[in-house]
């Protein structure tokens, strides 16, 4: 009975893993590797994903509580919640897409606790430094760390609105399988994409955090953000035009 159960669970973190959304495989699954066994966990307890969503933001909140200190061991112990925060993040996507509880209300609400999320920690870091250093520069980084993520964010967003020629469409479905693979990303390849997404930005974070203290996370998010903001557009209409 016990190995039957044990392989009925590991067949359910397989179909989890199948309709997991990578951009990056190997980056993904520094926050899969906890985030499956939650998500079966809560798919058997039949929680909703936006309740999955608000639970991210509120541990997101308390990191940021954590950050307002200035400490460096509030600043590390605030960098891990801000992570469990962000498996969570992965938690309710994966839930929506395994119990088929996908929603323009969900993906909604998703987008709107990440930009939440986004200001509140670049903003708590900013006001925790010059508390323990009086350091006004690190307002200054932290208005620049905003400016990027947010135009990060709406290149993504408008990314996806630029249309894709004929052939690259035709070559796109035929390399995609019909159906998902277990234990694969949905595409059936592991793919490494480097752009600076939210996946990257939230690992860049944690560890910055940790290794360069608040105001070093707020210089190393923005320059890291400004590169991308040109790489980005560039590399987007460059494919664009080779293509057309």
């Amino acid at each position: 009975m016990m190995e039957e159960s044990e392989m009925n669970l590991t067949e359910r973190y397989r179909q989890i893993e199948s309709v997991t959304k990578y951009s990056n495989y190997y980056l993904g699954r520094c926050y899969t590797w906890l985030s499956t066994p939650i998500t079966e966990l809560a798919a058997r307890m039949g929680m909703h994903p936006n309740a999955m969503t608000l639970i991210s933001l509120v541990l997101g909140l308390a990191a940021c509580g954590l950050f307002l200190v200035g400490d460096r061991t509030f600043l590390v112990i605030g960098a891990v919640v801000l992570y469990l925060s962000y498996v969570l993040d992965w938690c309710d996507g994966q839930l929506a897409r395994f119990t088929g509880k996908m929603s323009p209300f969900g993906g909604w609400l998703d987008q709107m606790c990440d930009r939440i999320k986004e200001f509140a920690f670049v903003s708590t870091l900013a006001v925790g430094a010059f508390k323990l250093y009086g350091d006004v520069t690190v307002f200054y980084w932290a208005m620049g760390s905003l400016f990027v993520l947010f135009l990060l964010e709406y290149y993504g967003q408008m990314n996806r609105a630029i249309p894709e020629s004929q052939a690259a469409q035709e070559t796109a479905a035929a390399v995609a399988p019909a159906s998902p693979q277990m234990g694969r990303p949905t595409d059936g390849r592991k793919k490494i994409v480097i752009d600076f997404s939210i996946d990257e930005q939230y690992a860049v974070v944690c560890l910055l955090i940790v290794l360069a203290g608040a105001k070093g996370t707020l210089i190393g998010v923005t320059l890291i953000g400004l590169l991308f903001a040109v790489y980005k557009p560039l590399l987007a209409w460059l494919r664009y035009f080779r293509t057309n």
